[in-house]
């Protein structure tokens, strides 16, 4: 599928994705190989990596893939490799080498072929549940060990959960981190430390997926009135329940 020539904004969009598989989702965040591979051609070579520096004056999507599922080593890297695409993965530490995640050997092959590894921190702990000293252990033991084995910097960093504060934003700059993301909606027009992401999941048509990556004003209104509505739910209820209540809705059982 080719770009479109009337694109509805300008700067730099940031997605996430958990995993993508081959077959039937099963979980809110899967994502099918067929819906994949039709935004990688959407996105065509106006893909972008977190730096410094960047063009801003034409549209650029910035691909990223949290928890290091194994599904990042076995579909996604593949089709990534083939489309000459390059992306951020971001790993939560102590689950390398688990069964169902990405292991050392695996991680280091994808950066060696221009894949940008970032960290999800160490236990993928709620951040604003942690205490001041434990949230500081988060950010630096696991930029430090990803960084002892690839013998590489690590600049990016994802709150689990999307769930983040102003002292934790200081916090992982403090840690060392550049470019530090999170769940809210939004596109980044100047440069700024804190990232917005936009979510493809198993809830999505095809349809819904392109008005996520090519948004009207109307659709970027959405974004923050949903943003501002799953902050209350999960205020009120908490994050458990309320992705209890997301998979209900969506009629998907959480594994």
């Amino acid at each position: 599928m080719e770009l479109s020539s009337d694109l509805a904004f300008r700067g730099i969009l940031p997605l996430v994705l958990h995993k993508v598989v081959h077959d039937k989702s099963v979980d809110w965040e899967d994502v099918q190989e067929s819906e994949f591979c039709k935004l990688l051609d959407f996105i065509g070579d106006r893909w972008i990596v977190p730096r410094l520096n960047w063009p801003r004056e034409e549209p650029r999507w910035m691909l990223t893939f949290d928890d290091g599922n194994i599904s990042d080593y076995e579909v996604v890297f593949p089709l990534l490799i083939e489309k000459k695409i390059k992306a951020t993965f971001f790993l939560i530490v102590n689950k390398i080498g688990s069964e169902g995640y990405l292991n050392w050997p695996q991680v280091l092959e994808m950066h060696r072929h221009g894949m940008c590894i970032g960290s999800h921190s160490f236990s993928h702990s709620r951040m604003k549940s942690l205490s001041k000293k434990d949230a500081i252990r988060e950010l630096n033991d696991s930029k430090k060990i990803i960084e002892d084995f690839l013998s590489a910097s690590v600049s990016s960093f994802s709150y689990p959960f999307g769930e983040y504060s102003l002292e934790l934003n200081k916090l992982s700059i403090e840690a060392g981190y550049q470019f530090i993301f999170t769940s809210s909606h939004g596109i980044l027009n100047s440069f700024s430390n804190i990232f917005p992401r936009n979510s493809i999941n198993s809830s999505m048509s095809w349809h819904s997926i392109v008005e996520e990556i090519n948004p009207s004003p109307q659709k970027r209104l959405k974004w923050k009135v949903e943003d501002n509505f799953k902050k209350t739910i999960k205020s009120f209820f908490g994050q458990n329940n309320y992705i209890e209540i997301r998979n209900k809705i969506l009629n998907f059982n959480k594994k």
